[in-house]
């Protein structure tokens, strides 16, 4: 069965009027445009719905038995169309985002406590993954929206939007024997074990391509690829790190290596043939209008 909604309203319309000339006045349309519509129902139902009487439009008996239909249909319709307007951007529906602990940590808590509250309608659900995971659920179309370090390759199925810039700050413990000199080369840090992330990390790449550009060799220690342990781990003195500025903590004592310093990009990624939901949609222009606290590169 194959029927318009435009043919729906021309039956409904000339239903209530019982004239087919008034019932094409009210959609403005003219009375052979009106007519084509209902034959169209007509044959799509295999029915007569009128009985031209004169004057005189009269529903049949089939056409007193549809138009209830008719109506819970075009109401349906409607309903349908303010739910899908309301959509766009919708203010309503389940948002779901990756992040690393890191990035939610540092980065996210007052982003996503305003956003929440100004859409209250808004079920939003975060998972704390890796940058690696996040990028692979990304690929293969199971997330929506997730932020994460910049990967070593950008993959051509996702849209990248840079989110800012942080800068990677040598760093050890405040009785560490480094914290006591005045001037340090990255040959001093490589006398000392680097407590370092997974080789398949951004911040791990940065810093092995800095160490192999000066021919300088790193005793490398890969206890975990949280940032907050190795924090940890260096407060404890068991070595030196390269974390984001913003963990530089007062147990910390930050290394006089400025101009070694790297950077690494934070983006929001997401699937370019993957149709985002109106929250996905309504996220990404909030995060435009309210980027998180930038820690620029200088």
């Amino acid at each position: 069965m194959d029927f318009h909604l435009a043919a729906l309203k021309a039956f409904v319309s000339a239903a209530r009027e019982s004239s087919f000339s008034r019932a094409a006045d009210c959609l403005h349309l003219t009375q052979p445009g009106l007519s084509k519509r209902i034959r169209s129902l007509e044959d799509a139902l295999r029915v007569t719905l009128f009985d031209r009487i004169g004057r005189r439009t009269v529903l049949t008996e089939a056409g007193r038995a549809f138009l209830p239909h008719a109506l819970r249909i075009l109401a349906e319709a409607d309903q349908a169309s303010q739910l899908l307007r309301s959509l766009q951007p919708a203010q309503i529906g389940k948002l779901h985002l990756a992040t690393t602990q890191h990035i939610g940590l540092y980065y996210l808590k007052p982003l996503l406590a305003d956003f929440v509250r100004q859409y209250p309608g808004i079920d939003l659900t975060v998972d704390f993954k890796t940058s690696a995971e996040t990028h692979k659920l990304l690929c293969q179309g199971e997330l929506e929206l997730g932020f994460m370090s910049e990967p070593p390759l950008h993959e051509q199925a996702l849209e990248y939007v840079e989110v800012l810039n942080e800068r990677l700050c040598f760093a050890v413990a405040q009785q560490h024997p480094l914290a006591l000199l005045a001037a340090l080369t990255l040959q001093d840090l490589a006398r000392y074990p680097a407590l370092l992330p997974g080789s398949n990390t951004r911040c791990r790449r940065l810093i092995e391509n800095l160490f192999q550009q000066h021919a300088t060799p790193l005793d490398v220690r890969e206890p975990s690829n949280y940032l907050e342990a190795l924090r940890m781990l260096v407060e404890a003195g068991l070595g030196w790190s390269a974390l984001p500025e913003v963990m530089i903590s007062s147990g910390l004592c930050r290394l006089p290596l400025q101009p070694y310093e790297p950077a690494r990009t934070i983006m929001l990624a997401y699937h370019r043939k993957v149709s985002l939901s109106g929250p996905a949609r309504l996220f990404l222009e909030w995060l435009k209008a309210h980027p998180p606290g930038l820690h620029s590169v200088a």
